[in-house]
């Protein structure tokens, strides 16, 4: 058996699929590629996959990452899954991997970037102090802005202000919430918004840095 990760891009209208629509779209290109994936033992087997926390349903994201075990080492994985992907689910990278590997520990954080237009939102609106929410099916979580976009930053783009900033997978705060601070206008407008995660963190590396530390970059295929 072998173990890899691999790394997904999801845009275009598939950024709204939710969390198990986009596995069951990813698995279903594993199968079309004939992919040799493990599966687990007993009268239930489920193929032996897991994937890193989930992104918001809407946002664009080049950080979605999952690991697979094959029944048999396979050099082959990043092409034959990129003859199957679409231009809105696309491979991106495949690592092989140390047996045991856990790299859900590897996720701290998703590095965010939002495209704002001019005259509907203001960044120096934004302070650490605010109180955001995260609203559950069961009660209502609230944080410091500051501790949950951390790092925050903006810059100016043409008819576009850039917001980057941090957040902690412990600290999923939607996106929204942010909007509602720099809005200048009365209700919150996603016209024109653009939301994109470009990779997971951990201890101010990204992801993808460190797998090719941990697989060697000679296993990269992207």
């Amino acid at each position: 058996m072998a173990e890899y990760i691999l790394r997904f891009g999801r845009g275009g209208l598939l950024r709204f699929l939710s969390r198990q629509e986009t596995s069951t779209a990813i698995e279903r290109m594993l199968r079309r590629a004939k992919i040799p994936i493990a599966y687990s033992q007993g009268f239930h087997p489920h193929p032996k996959l897991s994937y890193a926390p989930a992104v918001p349903t809407g946002v664009a994201s080049s950080a979605l990452y999952l690991k697979i075990t094959t029944t048999t080492k396979d050099d082959e994985i990043f092409d034959k899954l990129l003859e199957h992907s679409v231009f809105t689910l696309r491979i991106l990278g495949v690592w092989e991997v140390p047996e045991g590997t856990d790299f859900q520990e590897l996720v701290e954080k998703y590095s965010y970037c939002l495209y704002l237009p001019k005259g509907r939102f203001d960044p120096n609106r934004f302070s650490p102090e605010i109180i955001v929410k995260k609203v559950g099916k069961r009660n209502v979580k609230t944080f410091k802005a500051g501790e949950v976009y951390e790092g925050y930053e903006f810059s100016e783009l043409n008819d576009y202000f850039m917001v980057k900033y941090f957040q902690p997978i412990t600290k999923l705060v939607s996106y929204q919430e942010l909007l509602k601070i720099l809005s200048i206008t009365d209700g919150v407008s996603e016209g024109s918004v653009y939301v994109y995660v470009f990779d997971a963190v951990h201890k101010g590396r990204y992801l993808s840095e460190i797998l090719n530390d941990i697989g060697g970059k000679k296993n990269v295929r992207s």
